[in-house]
């Protein structure tokens, strides 16, 4: 009986210590949630939902997560995008926002990304992750050079960055004392091995550099760590002879050498490269891979070099022949697109020509009888959103806690905005309108089904609505989503958020603003048109996406032909000559007017405050065209250097002069701003695949 209760007693004082230490706090949770969404909802993490709890999840080989103390220790996380796969993470994933929000979890001291489709350069701010022990980033798409500050790392015991597309030379790595496993195997590395890579780091036990571009001669005379115990340089550009410490008659430690131009003993020289490869190699133009079964060994060095020319030249002579044929369709397919505007469907969208000063889009002013007809792709944006419904007075009343003051987000000429959260804990936005007195509950009911429509991934949607005050009807109450992330402004100039939005996020949200200003000049009949597109009204969701806030509600048309305008059922708007054709036309060329003064600021970084700013950054966008790549560089926003593919920036800066054209006319229409958005995006995509690609034997 004793024994019985002194374990009672054991269980009820240690077990809330056993839960503090397995307990998350709220901001790490938010964080983990975050990386979620950066790495784009991996299956793996697909089934989280607000209550599951992170730190009990069970752990495999391919999800682990460890807490102690409040915070996550180790995280672990394994997909099926090997890099030999095609497969990686959307053009708007940042490896900038990936490291900047695992800098948010310092208790980590393990980190596992592996086969994620991750791509990108390592950023010199994976330093911040300073408690580390251990990290494996292999199996993605990473590229560029390794950051030198990798350096500074000094807990880490464990460092693999397999399987990448690493390039450029190796940086010292003497600020590693710790280091016992260092996998660097199947990158495009070159330069010389760092001889301290052998001698200066204490602790180091096993080494992989193969199946890179490593050159030149090792040290004949380098001593090694006494830990060494495995070292694999294969299939690199190495010559000379091996430093005496990692030969392959020193006691129990292994050394694999083959396919390099090293001069070995006789038994060993039959797997190596004659020099003369090592020396072709080296020179980009000259780089030719022995073929896949060369490595079987067995065959001389001359038939497999000779095999690899003429593989070389057959290749050349195939990748002409398709460059003509590209040259051929490019011909055909743009005097094809002169002669008939039909869209066939999704296509490769080629180089837009853009003439500097003078409009070279295709203008279609549409008129209210073309808005009639959604194109697909507006529709496809309005798919997925939440059902729209007919609240109560009491739910609006409870939504908005009877509208406590301290709900109160604004007031003004637009109405009263109150904060407020539905009955499944989703939060929301309730706007508070004024119904002039004249409209009767049918006209009220037709006006509602316009207002329902207002639904489109890129604008803030309308949930629902409540007509209310009696018989009058004299108060309308939307229902509409609450955006918490951020405007578009704040994200590039605050400092935390700017390194989220790099360029490929930029021309993304971009893309976001002109399909929903898109969606908003054709939902209705007359379109809503003149919207207020300040930078500061267009928000971004946690997934970075852009909606449109403060846009202009629908008017009621005064007859069939909307000739003579129309007016708004609202006490807070002007009718003035709401819905003529001649208002239609202006509000939609104002509208993409505005879209040039985002796009100013997105490329430049400068918000054009007075018009006197604004002329002068036009004349350096105007400018840096005609000057070149060089001035172009000079002119953009810091922040995104290095980010961007030339012609995908130059696209955007001729597109962005269209829409701030003096004259209406030359103003393009947003069907033809989008399509040359989307050829930017296809110019940036080829430019981040062609800048990750690395050859492997």
């Amino acid at each position: 009986m004793t024994s019985l209760l002194f374990l009672l007693f054991f269980f009820l004082f240690s077990a809330p210590s056993l839960c503090a230490s397995q307990s998350l706090s709220l901001s790490q949770a938010k964080t983990v949630f975050r990386l979620r969404r950066i790495l784009e909802f991996p299956p793996l993490l697909a089934d989280w939902n607000k209550y599951t709890n992170l730190c009990y999840l069970p752990s495999s080989p391919s999800l682990r997560i460890v807490c102690s103390n409040n915070g996550i220790t180790e995280l672990t996380i394994v997909g099926n995008a090997t890099s030999t796969t095609k497969t990686r993470l959307s053009p708007s994933f940042s490896t900038d926002s990936l490291f900047t929000t695992l800098s948010r979890l310092p208790t980590l001291t393990s980190v596992s990304l592996v086969s994620l489709g991750i791509w990108g350069p390592l950023p010199a701010k994976v330093h911040r992750l300073s408690s580390l022990t251990y990290l494996n980033l292999s199996s993605n798409h990473f590229s560029g050079p390794i950051p030198a500050l990798i350096s500074s790392m000094s807990a880490l015991g464990t460092l693999d960055l397999s399987r990448n597309a690493y390039a450029g030379p190796l940086p010292p790595l003497d600020g590693l004392p710790s280091l016992a496993h260092l996998d660097l195997s199947f990158n495009n590395l070159s330069g010389s091995v760092p001889s301290s890579l052998l001698s200066s780091l204490p602790s180091l036990r096993f080494l992989d550099l193969s199946d890179n571009r490593f050159s030149g001669a090792l040290p004949e005379h380098l001593s090694c760590s006494a830990e060494l115990a495995y070292v694999d340089l294969s299939s690199n550009l190495l010559v000379g002879h091996l430093p005496s410490c990692v030969s392959t008659n020193t006691s129990g430690r292994v050394v694999l050498t083959s396919w390099n131009c090293l001069s070995l003993s006789p038994g060993d020289s039959k797997y190596q490269h004659p020099d003369s490869y090592c020396s072709k190699k080296k020179k980009p133009l000259a780089a030719i891979l022995p073929p896949a079964g060369e490595q079987g060994g067995g065959r001389g060095g001359r038939s497999k070099s000779t095999l690899g020319v003429v593989l070389a030249i057959v290749g050349g002579v195939t990748g002409g022949v398709v460059l003509f044929g590209i040259l051929v369709l490019f011909v055909f397919r743009r005097r094809s697109r002169q002669s008939s505007h039909c869209d066939s469907g999704t296509v490769k969208l080629h180089k837009p020509v853009l003439v500097p000063g003078k409009t070279s889009l295709q203008l279609s002013p549409r008129t209210p009888t073309d808005a009639r007809h959604m194109s697909q792709a507006v529709r496809i944006g309005t798919l997925g959103l939440t059902s729209y419904r007919v609240f109560t007075l009491e739910e609006i009343e409870e939504v908005t806690n009877n509208f406590d003051p301290s709900n109160l987000i604004s007031q003004g000429p637009q109405g009263q905005f109150y904060k407020g959260w539905l009955s499944d804990g989703s939060t929301a936005v309730v706007r508070c309108l004024k119904l002039k007195q004249k409209y009767t509950q049918q006209s009220l009911t037709h006006y509602m089904d316009v207002i329902s429509k207002l639904r489109h991934l890129n604008v803030v949607s309308i949930f629902g609505h409540c007509i209310a005050g009696g018989r009058d009807n004299n108060t309308m109450f939307l229902v509409t989503e609450y955006v918490s992330n951020g405007t578009l402004r704040s994200h590039l100039t605050e400092w935390r958020k700017c390194e989220m939005l790099k360029w490929p996020q930029r021309v993304s949200a971009v893309i976001g603003v002109a399909r929903g200003i898109q969606f908003l000049h054709t939902v209705t009949v007359p379109g809503i048109v003149g919207n207020d597109l300040k930078i500061e009204n267009i928000l971004l969701d946690e997934t970075l996406t852009a909606k449109i806030s403060n846009y202009n509600l629908p008017i009621c048309s005064k007859n069939k032909s909307n000739k003579n305008g129309g007016e708004s059922p609202f006490d807070t708007v002007e009718d003035g000559g709401l819905g003529s054709i001649h208002d239609l036309e202006h509000g939609e060329k104002e509208d993409v007017y505005q879209l040039g003064l985002i796009l100013v600021e997105i490329i430049t970084g400068k918000p054009a405050g007075t018009r006197r700013e604004l002329d002068a950054l036009k004349v350096e966008l105007q400018d840096s065209l005609a000057d070149g790549p060089t001035k172009l560089r000079e002119i953009t926003d810091p922040t995104i250097c290095g980010t961007f593919a030339f012609d995908s920036l130059q696209t955007l800066v001729a597109v962005t002069l269209n829409c701030l054209a003096t004259d209406q006319r030359e103003r393009p229409s947003i069907d033809d701003i989008l399509w040359n958005l989307q050829y930017s995006v296809q110019v940036q995509d080829g430019w981040n695949s062609s800048d990750s690609l690395s050859i492997h034997s």
